[in-house]
């Protein structure tokens, strides 16, 4: 799996599913009053669910990069860079996905985690559909956590997800 993802073998850790992970990582994060998790609308229905909890039960407050699709990458990174510009110094975490699972559209994952890193803000992403599913070097992108599961797309061959028509074979 590290090999696969280009990633130290130590830096690898397996855990249930990508839920799981998210859980450890924000739950595990020391909180202090005033600090933000951000995160992008739509989000995974459980990931929102333990953001919920987390500011729940820690000083944690949230903020949610609220946008409709179609929306071009330059905008949403206008956007999620708006919103951490705002909350200069105060944003601990941000969570965003690679490939958003509602409506199923690739995010600019790269680029929202070197525009987060340009705030130090601590980058969590979701892979859950990107791991098999994109061409992904870790080591390159250099996430603060990455998580995923490799039920969905690891052991596909995504060229024949188009099934027998030429046309759609390497799609």
């Amino acid at each position: 799996m590290a090999e696969f993802l280009s990633v130290p073998v130590e830096e690898v850790v397996f855990v249930p599913n990508a839920t799981t992970a998210v859980n450890v990582v924000l739950r595990n994060l020391e909180y202090q009053e005033g600090d933000l998790i951000v995160y992008l609308d739509p989000i995974y229905g459980a990931c929102e669910k333990t953001i919920s909890y987390v500011t729940a039960t820690t000083p944690a407050r949230s903020v949610k990069v609220d946008f409709t699709y179609p929306i071009d990458d330059d905008e949403l990174i206008s956007k999620f860079s708006a919103t951490l510009a705002a909350n200069s110094g105060k944003v601990r975490v941000a969570l965003f996905e690679t490939v958003a699972s509602l409506p199923g559209v690739r995010l600019p994952f790269e680029r929202l985690a070197a525009t987060a890193k340009s705030y130090g803000v601590l980058t969590l992403i979701d892979g859950a559909h990107g791991v098999g599913h994109l061409p992904l070097d870790l080591t390159r992108l250099a996430p603060d956590f990455f998580v995923s599961n490799c039920h969905k797309y690891v052991l596909v061959h995504l060229q024949r997800i188009g099934g027998p028509n030429k046309e759609n074979a390497d799609q």
